[in-house]
């Protein structure tokens, strides 16, 4: 399974995100994580299976592809279920060699350090997700004070 992070320091934002949402009331957070994750699993598929090829990439890493918000943090997940594939192997299992290939492994592409899917994928997103999240907190807070839905 692999999962990718970014730094908040280097982002006043970012920062501003996670102190508010740790300060804010209970309800209100929640709403922020349930509306950032409902908008980035969506999203997060949708990048995946635009880099990924082939049958085998679709199965392991497009399937598999899950967010998970927290008040600290958005992490987006690939490869870490235990579903059996066709030949026996687990996602978990095949998760490697899926993303960065292998020279033993006929099933699989050429060996690549960047890897086939989820780190292109990951690229694409990373940016938009977290001014996603910023956005979706100060939208949520300004309906909390105007008395919005």
């Amino acid at each position: 399974m692999s999962a990718t992070r970014i730094s908040v320091w280097e982002s006043p934002q970012l920062q501003a995100t996670i102190l508010a949402l740790n300060g804010m009331d209970k309800e209100l957070a929640a709403q922020v994580r349930k509306a950032t994750r409902s908008v980035t699993e969506a999203e997060w598929r949708t990048a995946m299976s635009a880099h990924a090829s082939t049958r085998i990439e679709h199965s392991v890493m497009v399937r598999s592809a899950r967010v998970t918000v927290s008040n600290q943090n958005i992490t987006l997940k690939a490869g870490g279920m235990s579903t059996r594939h066709h030949g026996g192997g687990r996602t978990y299992e095949l998760f490697a060699g899926t993303e960065f290939g292998s020279k033993r492994f006929p099933q699989f592409k050429a060996r690549k350090r960047s890897g086939y899917v989820f780190f292109p994928a990951t690229a694409d997103v990373v940016p938009r997700f977290a001014a996603l999240w910023v956005s979706t907190m100060i939208r949520t807070l300004h309906e909390a004070f105007e008395g919005g839905p």
